[in-house]
């Protein structure tokens, strides 16, 4: 199995029709104190358009040229507290204590969990939620260096305050997610 071609994934719709934000940001937005929110591995901006609509000014980073495409022809003209880098999340351009919140979904590179936490400002608040390495026994194969053991996410984040976490078989459409997530606070 090759790198996923995630231009070509937008490109061809893979996508498509998922603007809704996830739950955990609409259950939880409004731990962040206002001001800067970093949107990780941003793809289409469902996240970032509904933060930037709460009164956020939101930096979202992502690879895929086609994915910012898709969230200016979807949000764009609507959220000008949006901005966009195209760039690889590997290698995260921010410093430290910039922000008032961070979050990622569905995306994990384990060498950049020190660097997540340093963006965060005091009380800033980091929601983060990725599948678990059960996905791989209840749906297609997902290359495991992407998915998290039992207890993982929690382990990285564990210094900042608990505000919220699970993992959990969760029901998406008709599909079964293994999942974790997390919401907390740096003190």
């Amino acid at each position: 199995m090759g790198e996923v071609d995630w231009d070509r994934r937008y490109r061809e719709g893979f996508y498509n029709g998922v603007l809704e934000p996830h739950d955990l940001i609409k259950r939880f937005y409004h731990e962040i104190p206002k001001g800067v929110v970093i949107d990780i591995a941003m793809g289409t901006g469902r996240d970032a358009a509904f933060l930037s609509a709460k009164g956020y000014n939101v930096i979202g980073i992502e690879k895929s040229r086609e994915a910012i495409k898709v969230f200016q022809r979807e949000f764009g003209g609507h959220h000008s507290e949006v901005s966009c880098i195209i760039g690889d999340a590997d290698f995260l351009p921010f410093r430290d204590n910039i922000a008032q919140g961070v979050v990622v979904f569905y995306f994990l590179i384990r060498g950049i969990m020190g660097d997540i936490k340093a963006m965060l400002k005091k009380g800033g608040i980091l929601i983060y939620e990725t599948f678990l390495k059960r996905q791989n026994t209840i749906d297609r194969w997902r290359n495991p260096e992407y998915l998290l053991n039992d207890g993982e996410l929690y382990s990285y984040f564990s210094d900042l305050e608990l505000l919220f976490y699970e993992e959990v078989i969760s029901r998406a459409g008709k599909k079964d997610k293994a999942i974790a997530r997390f919401v907390g606070r740096k003190i």
